[in-house]
């Protein structure tokens, strides 16, 4: 099974990074559908896009299924903040 690119991406990124990502992320708010889940989703696959030099829907024809790949990747971020959450 091939790995989420965008979970390497997030586990590639140093700490800081990761913690201005969260911050994006914990800002963002409800797309047109009323999900916040998916809004934090996208604005975590377009920073990855950018990292990458790529523009996000180029990512996301690369990625297969673009919602199912940034959800996880918003929870790898989530599971990283509980991480230094319990190491501080």
């Amino acid at each position: 099974m091939a790995q989420n690119i965008v979970i390497r991406w997030l586990q590639a990124c140093s700490t800081p990074h990761r913690q201005r990502l969260a911050s994006l992320v914990r800002s963002s708010r409800a797309t047109s559908d009323g999900s916040v889940l998916d809004a934090m989703a996208a604005l975590l696959l377009a920073e990855c896009a950018g990292d990458l030099g790529m523009k996000p829907e180029e990512l996301a024809t690369l990625v297969g299924d673009p919602r199912k790949v940034g959800r996880e990747a918003v929870l790898e971020l989530a599971l990283a903040g509980i991480n230094w959450s319990s190491a501080a």
